[in-house]
C-alpha cells in the first residue's frame, strides 16, 4: 500500500500557526455607577448655589445640600443591600515581574581591574586630553 502522506520537502519553509488570544468582556459600568462620588459632589456645588441663589443664606443652602446629597447616597447603599451587590473590592497590586525579594548588597571591590587608572598613560595619544574642569579622584 502507498504512503498517504507526500514526502517532506526539507527546502519548503514549515507553515506557521497562529493562534488567536480570546478576549473576554467585561461587564461596563455605567457612568453614573462609575462617577457617583464624583457626581454627589456636583450636585451638592449646583444645589447650594442654586437655593443661595433663591434666597437661602450659604451656610442654609449648604445644609440642605448635604440633606439632598446623604438622602441620595443612603436610599442607593439600600437598593444595593437589597439588590445583593457585593461590595466592590479594592484591586491587589501584582508584582511587575517576578524579581527576587532578595535585599541588595553592593559588591565588596569595585568591579575593576587591578591595573585600572582613570587617565590614560603619559604619551598615549589615542585619547584626547583630559578637560581642566574635571579633577582626576584623589588615590589615597
Amino acid at each position: 500500500m502507498p504512503p498517504t502522506k507526500p514526502p517532506s520537502d526539507p527546502r519548503k519553509k514549515p507553515v506557521k500557526k497562529i493562534r488567536i488570544l480570546q478576549v473576554r468582556r467585561t461587564q461596563q459600568k455605567s457612568l453614573l455607577s462609575e462617577h457617583f462620588n464624583a457626581f454627589l459632589g456636583i450636585l451638592f456645588v449646583i444645589t447650594t448655589f442654586f437655593l443661595g441663589a433663591f434666597g437661602l443664606r450659604w451656610d442654609e443652602s449648604a445644609v440642605v445640600g448635604l440633606w439632598i446629597v446623604g438622602t441620595i447616597f443612603v436610599v442607593r447603599q439600600a437598593i444595593k443591600f437589597l439588590k445583593d451587590e457585593p461590595a466592590p473590592k479594592k484591586e491587589e497590586k501584582k508584582p511587575l515581574a517576578s524579581i527576587p525579594s532578595k535585599k541588595y548588597t553592593p559588591p565588596a571591590l569595585p568591579r575593576v581591574s587591578k591595573d585600572f587608572r582613570p587617565m590614560p598613560p603619559e604619551g598615549d595619544k589615542r585619547y584626547p586630553p583630559p578637560s581642566p574642569f574635571i579633577k582626576p579622584p584623589n588615590n589615597r
